[in-house]
C-alpha cells in the first residue's frame, strides 16, 4: 500500500528523469548557438574585436565552426570546436570549461603516497639495467604546490599522474590527484588539470627538459627531485616558485613575484620593509615578474614607494552593461527586493545595455603617486616574458612609467585589455569572460595579444638575469663617467 508521500516521490523522480533526459539531449550543435550568444551579448570586448571592417571574416569563421560543431555527437569532443571558436578574438581572459555531464558535485581523486617509498621505488627503477628513465617520474614544484608524477596504474605506458605531496593551498591536501598527463608523441603530453572545485581544465603539457614541464599557456613546473647536477639548484628551483627577497653578489637586492595571487598585500609590505635598508642603499635592484601568471595588482604596490619616480596614470577602465552580466552582479537578488540606493543604480545600468558604462567620467586616466619615493637616482630591472600575463602586465605597465626602471626580456603575453573576469554555465561547459575594458582607447592602442615590448630585448636562451645585471651595471658607469 503506498503511503501519502509515494505519489509526491513518483512525481519528483519523474520530473528529474525527464529534466535529465533533457539535459543529455543537448547537442554540440545547440550549445554552440548558445556559447556564440553569451560571448556576442557579454564578453566586453566583443564590438571592438568585431567591427564593420572584419565582420564578413567573423561571420565566415562563425559558419566554419557551426558546420563543425553538427558532426559532433559527443558533447565532450564538442571543447575542441568551442576552444578553436573562441581563438577568433585571440584573448586569453576568454576559455570554455568542459564540467561533465553529471549535475552531481566533482569527486576530488585521492590516492595514498608515501613519499619515501616512492623515492626507493624510483631509485629502484633506474637502477634496472637497459630500463630507459622518463624524466617526467619525480617530485615536481609550482608555486604552492610540491607534486610526486608517476605512472598511472594499471593504465598503458604513457600515462602518468601528479599527486600532491605537499600543498599551501589548504584546498588540497597530501595524496589529492592534481594533473594527469598522457603522452602524445615523444615529449608532448595531453593533459588534465584539477582545479580548486574540482573540475577540470584541458591543457597541452610539453616537457622541455629532465628538469622543466610547462603546462602551455597555464604554469610551469620544475623539478626538485631527481635534480640534475648540471642544472639549477633545487633551492634557487624552490625560490623561483615563490615570492622572497634575496641578496644577488652579496650587495643586488632580487625580489621574486612568481604571481600576485599567493601573498597578501600585508606579507609583501612586511617583508619589503624589513629589507628597507638594503633596497635604498643599492645602486640598483631587481624584480623579477617572469612567468607571473597574474592575480590581483593591489599585492604589488607595497613596492611602489621603492620602485616609482613620480607620477604615474592609470587609465580609467569600462564596464560592459548586458543583460546577462547585471544578472551576474546582482548575485541571484531580484532587483525589485533591493534597497533604494541599489535600486537606483540597477535602473541606472539597465538603462546602459549594449553599452560601456566608465565609472570614473569621462577622462581617461587617473593619475596616482605614493607619499613617500625612496632612492630618487637608484635604478630597477624589472625581467619579464612572454608568460608574464594579466597583473603581471598591469605591473609593466605602470613600472615602465618610472624613469628608474628598465625592462629586461621579451614581450609581456598580452592579456590585459579585458579584465574582471565573468563565469557562465550553458549546459556542461562553464564560459569565462572579461567584463571590463581596460582603456577608453584600447581599440586604437591595443596591448593584446602582442604585450608591452622590453627596453633591452634578451633572447630567451640566454640568462636574463645575470645580463640584467652585467647591463645595468655598465649603464649605471656609463652615467657616471
Amino acid at each position: 500500500m503506498k503511503t501519502p508521500s509515494e505519489p509526491l516521490l513518483t512525481l519528483a523522480v519523474l520530473i528529474w528523469s525527464i529534466w535529465y533526459s533533457r539535459a543529455q539531449e543537448c547537442t554540440c550543435a545547440e550549445t554552440f548557438e548558445q556559447v556564440v550568444q553569451v560571448y556576442e551579448q557579454d564578453y566586453a570586448l566583443f564590438t571592438i574585436k568585431v567591427t564593420e571592417a572584419n565582420r564578413a571574416l567573423y561571420t565566415a569563421n562563425k559558419d566554419v565552426f557551426r558546420k563543425k560543431a553538427a558532426k559532433v555527437s559527443d558533447l565532450e569532443e564538442c571543447l575542441p570546436v568551442l576552444e578553436h571558436w573562441l581563438q577568433f578574438f585571440r584573448d586569453g581572459h576568454n576559455y570554455i570549461r568542459f564540467t561533465g555531464n553529471s549535475a552531481g558535485k566533482e569527486t576530488r581523486k585521492s590516492i595514498a603516497i608515501d613519499k619515501e617509498r616512492f623515492l626507493d621505488e624510483l631509485d629502484s627503477i633506474n637502477k634496472i639495467e637497459d630500463n630507459i628513465q622518463n624524466d617526467l617520474l619525480g617530485i615536481w614544484k609550482y608555486g604552492e604546490y610540491q607534486v610526486v608524477i608517476l605512472p598511472k596504474k594499471g593504465a598503458a605506458e604513457g600515462e602518468f599522474i601528479g599527486v600532491v605531496l605537499d600543498s599551501k593551498n589548504v584546498v588540497w591536501k597530501p595524496g589529492d590527484v592534481k594533473f594527469e598527463l598522457s603522452q602524445i608523441y615523444g615529449n608532448d603530453y595531453e593533459v588534465v588539470y584539477y582545479l580548486n572545485d574540482n573540475t577540470k581544465r584541458k591543457l597541452k603539457g610539453k616537457l622541455q627538459n629532465a628538469q622543466n614541464l610547462e603546462l602551455v599557456d597555464f604554469n610551469n613546473w620544475v623539478k626538485l627531485w631527481p635534480s640534475d647536477p648540471n642544472a639549477t639548484t633545487a633551492t634557487e628551483t624552490d625560490l623561483y616558485g615563490d615570492f622572497h627577497i634575496r641578496l644577488i653578489d652579496e650587495k643586488i637586492p632580487y625580489i621574486r613575484f612568481p604571481n600576485f595571487y599567493e601573498k597578501e598585500p600585508a606579507f609583501v609590505d612586511s617583508l619589503i620593509k624589513s629589507h628597507h635598508q638594503e633596497l635604498v642603499n643599492a645602486e640598483f635592484f631587481i624584480v623579477d615578474v617572469r612567468d607571473n601568471n597574474g592575480g590581483n595588482d593591489v599585492v604589488y604596490k607595497p613596492l611602489f614607494p621603492y620602485i616609482l619616480s613620480g607620477p604615474i596614470e592609470t587609465p580609467n577602465y569600462g564596464l560592459w552593461i548586458s543583460e546577462g552580466n547585471i544578472d551576474i552582479f546582482l548575485e541571484g537578488r531580484n532587483p525589485e527586493e533591493l534597497d533604494e540606493e541599489s535600486k537606483a543604480e540597477y535602473d541606472y545600468l539597465s538603462s546602459l545595455k549594449g553599452a560601456l558604462f566608465w565609472p570614473d567620467g569621462d577622462q581617461y586616466a587617473s593619475t596616482s603617486v605614493p607619499d613617500t619615493l625612496f632612492a630618487p637616482n637608484q635604478k630597477v630591472a624589472v625581467l619579464m616574458n612572454e608568460k608574464t600575463i594579466s597583473s603581471g602586465e598591469t605591473f609593466v605597465y605602470r613600472t615602465r612609467q618610472s624613469e628608474k626602471v628598465v625592462l629586461y626580456g621579451q614581450n609581456t603575453a598580452g592579456i590585459i585589455d579585458g579584465f574582471n573576469v565573468l563565469t557562465r554555465k550553458i549546459n556542461c561547459f562553464e564560459l569565462h569572460y572579461p567584463s571590463s575594458v581596460r582603456a577608453k582607447d584600447v581599440a586604437e592602442n591595443p596591448i593584446d595579444p602582442y604585450g608591452m615590448p622590453p627596453d633591452v630585448y634578451v633572447d630567451e636562451d640566454l640568462d636574463v638575469l645575470r645580463f640584467a645585471i652585467e647591463h645595468m651595471t655598465h649603464l649605471i658607469d656609463n652615467t657616471k663617467n
